[in-house]
């Protein structure tokens, strides 16, 4: 699910082009960067980050595709470099308000969450930014990985007034809920992120809501999402934990 938390870019953006590189190789610079980003979208990686690497050879100095490198960086768990990219691209154009929300997820994901929100802080404050629901996302991973689980909460509740049926979101939402120990609310919320994250293959809510209903002592509904789950999802994550959960109810547990 890595793919949701970096926000491709829109290549009908326009965007200042700095360097020195000449009409021709920024036109065949372009032909490179469509092709990198039509690879990331059809998560062909390796050979994403081949294109885009031409096409910075060609215009190094290109915001768009430094934030396109960073991108596939981070979707290949090469954080470090990843990060290198947006700064480099936020370097360039100050006001390039979807890296940095890419740089902030690169900050999460290393544990860097003050800088994350920092960042975030930037990104919320331009109105102008198309991704706010992507930057909520991101402000409530940072609050949730700190374990304030009441501003998670609030983070994604504005994600969900953006787009309601974000799966992402819908999860991190019961999730939060749930670590709250407001059970009854975690399961309502769980259940309906279901119903959003099923098409992506997505089994935590399926899980997280069976968690929940164990902790409310409804067993029968708590195995009955179990068993969802692992019907659902012969290769989810929480299969062999849904497993587990099933051989403990039945023993009475």
């Amino acid at each position: 699910m890595r793919k949701w938390i970096i926000a491709l870019c829109a290549l009908t953006v326009s965007i200042t082009m700095m360097g020195c590189a000449t009409k021709q190789e920024k036109e065949k610079a372009d032909l490179y960067l469509r092709m990198g980003s039509s690879l990331i979208e059809e998560g062909n990686y390796p050979s994403a980050l081949s294109a885009l690497l031409k096409a910075q050879e060609l215009d190094p100095q290109n915001p768009l595709i430094l934030n396109n490198l960073g991108q596939v960086y981070f979707l290949r768990e090469k954080y470090e470099l990843a990060e290198k990219q947006f700064r480099k691209a936020i370097e360039l154009q100050k006001d390039y308000t979807d890296a940095r929300n890419n740089l902030s997820r690169v900050l999460i994901e290393q544990g860097k969450y003050a800088e994350a929100e920092k960042e975030l802080n930037i990104v919320l404050a331009d109105l102008t930014y198309g991704g706010a629901d992507r930057a909520y996302i991101n402000l409530g991973l940072a609050k949730f990985n700190q374990k304030q689980f009441t501003q998670a909460e609030q983070a994604f509740v504005k994600v969900l007034k953006l787009k309601s049926d974000d799966c992402i979101a819908s999860d991190y939402y019961g999730r939060s809920i749930f670590e709250q120990k407001d059970y009854s609310r975690a399961a309502e919320a769980l259940d309906r992120a279901i119903g959003f994250c099923q098409k992506n293959l997505f089994d935590e809510p399926h899980f997280y809501s069976a968690l929940a209903y164990y902790r409310l002592g409804d067993k029968e509904k708590s195995m009955a999402r179990f068993e969802e789950l692992i019907k659902l999802y012969p290769d989810g994550k929480y299969r062999q934990k849904a497993k587990g959960m099933l051989d403990l109810i039945r023993k009475g547990h």
